[in-house]
């Protein structure tokens, strides 16, 4: 998946809800923070609603974070 500023919350977790450990990363807790309204916004709206204060390191740790694929358990 390719992360860009006009990729949606919602994309992003339905794809990889793991992913909400990148943005509790970066200091922002999605499921207290970030209202359900705004998960179909794109991340860049996002920002000031959810409390994103480096939207373009969020987005580079998003990227490296899908590029490595899921942690598989055996």
């Amino acid at each position: 998946m390719n992360i860009t500023e006009n990729t949606t919350l919602k994309a992003i977790l339905d794809e990889r809800p793991d992913a909400i450990e990148v943005f509790l990363k970066h200091g922002v807790d999605v499921s207290s923070e970030c209202d359900e309204s705004v998960h179909d916004c794109e991340l860049t709206i996002c920002e000031g609603m959810c409390h994103i204060d480096a939207l373009d390191d969020l987005i580079k740790d998003l990227q490296e974070f899908f590029a490595k694929g899921p942690v598989v358990s055996t």
